[in-house]
C-alpha cells in the first residue's frame, strides 16, 4: 500500500536513445536541485547513478527537513508542488493521511529506489495470461502489456515523488509507445512536473498517462 507509478517498457533501449533521456535528466537534476530538491542514490545515500547503463535514485534518507507525523500519505486530487518545511496534511484517508503537496515525515526523504536501466536482465516479459481464476478459466492480460516488462517506484509522495514523475515524462517523450506510463494519481498530480520539463526542455505538454 502506498502511492505508486507503474510502467512497461522494451528490454532493451538503443543507446543513442538512452543517452538523449540521460542528458535531459541531468539538466532537470540540476534545476531541481537548485530549487531545493536534493537527490540521492537508490538506498537514499549518496548520489545519484546517472549513466549510459542506469538512472537509479532516491530521496535523501538523512535530509533534516521539519519533523511530521505524517503516515501513509496520499495526494489529493489537486496536490502539487513540495513542502521541505510545513505540514502538507489537509486531510485523513482510510489508511493514512491526505496531503496538498510532497512531503516526508521529517528527517528522512527516502523510501522506495527508482531504478531505470537501459537494459533490463533477469526478467520476463508480460505474458498473455495474466493469471487462472478459480475455475482454471485463463484471465487475460491487457494487450497493450503483453512483450513488455513491468516495473514500478513506489514513493509515498515524498519530494523525490517530483523527480520520478519529471524522469518518466522524458523517457516516455523519446520512447513513444515504447513505453507505457501508468500512475495512482491523476494527470493533475503530475502538472507541475510537466510543465517543469515544458519550461526548461521544451517538451511535455504532450505527456499522457497511459
Amino acid at each position: 500500500m502506498g502511492y505508486t507509478h507503474y510502467w512497461y517498457r522494451e528490454k532493451e533501449i538503443p543507446h543513442s536513445v538512452f543517452t538523449k533521456i540521460v542528458a535531459d535528466f541531468r539538466k532537470m537534476v540540476t534545476i531541481m536541485e537548485h530549487a531545493g530538491l536534493r537527490l540521492a542514490g537508490p538506498d537514499g545515500n549518496g548520489r545519484p547513478e546517472i549513466s549510459e547503463k542506469l538512472v537509479a535514485f532516491n530521496g535523501c534518507r538523512k535530509c533534516g527537513n521539519a519533523k511530521t507525523s505524517v503516515t501513509i500519505p496520499w495526494p489529493d486530487e489537486n496536490a502539487k508542488g513540495i513542502s521541505f518545511d510545513g505540514d502538507a496534511r489537509v486531510g485523513e484517508w482510510v489508511a493514512g493521511d491526505i496531503l496538498s503537496s510532497r512531503t516526508c515525515d521529517g528527517e528522512d526523504c527516502s523510501y522506495e529506489g527508482f531504478y531505470f536501466p537501459r537494459v533490463i536482465t533477469k526478467r520476463k516479459p508480460e505474458d498473455r495470461v495474466l493469471y487462472y481464476d478459480e475455475n482454471w478459466n485463463p484471465v487475460y492480460n491487457d494487450p497493450e502489456v503483453v512483450g513488455k516488462y513491468f516495473d514500478f517506484c513506489k514513493t509515498a509522495y515524498r519530494p523525490y515523488d517530483f523527480a520520478v514523475n519529471v524522469f518518466l515524462i522524458i523517457a516516455k517523450h523519446y520512447l513513444g509507445d515504447r513505453i507505457i506510463v501508468r500512475s495512482d494519481g491523476t494527470i493533475k498530480q503530475w502538472e507541475d512536473a510537466i510543465d517543469m520539463v515544458q519550461h526548461f526542455l521544451g517538451y511535455g505538454d504532450d505527456f499522457e498517462l497511459d
